[in-house]
């Protein structure tokens, strides 16, 4: 047998022993030291939070800007609504106007024409008792 192999059958030849494989089947995982591979420090940690951070607000942000417009266009929405309703009472109170005013057109005509008739009665009275 030469030596190697016994140092590796007795639990003696370093990190590919049957010794240290069996240490590295026993030991849990924690994440606080992390995996031999990854070499990130606490500076990196705060990157990754203040990169979180940043990333939600511009999310809330983009929330709060994208409800603004959401009421703008609401609110332009009812502005449209309030001015069809107040060009359909433009239009209705146009006609009335134009009713009202074929109305007086016609009280004219009319007053005038009594005017007249009043005229002629009192030359005829007058006439009359002279």
């Amino acid at each position: 047998m030469p030596p190697s192999s016994a140092m590796a059958s007795n639990g003696y030849a370093g990190y590919g022993g049957q010794a240290y494989q069996y240490a590295q089947q026993q030991q849990p995982y924690n994440p606080a030291y992390g995996d031999d591979d990854s070499k990130k420090t606490d500076g990196d940690d705060a990157a990754a939070v203040q990169n979180s951070i940043q990333t939600r607000r511009a999310r809330r942000e983009t929330a709060a800007r994208l409800e603004q417009a959401r009421n703008a266009e609401r609110t332009l929405a009812n502005l449209g609504t309030m001015f069809s309703k107040m060009a359909d009472l433009v239009v209705a109170q146009g006609e009335t106007i134009e009713k009202v005013e074929d109305d007086v057109e016609a009280a004219r005509v009319d007053i005038y024409a009594g005017h007249e008739e009043i005229q002629k009665l009192y030359g005829i009275t007058k006439g009359n008792r002279g």
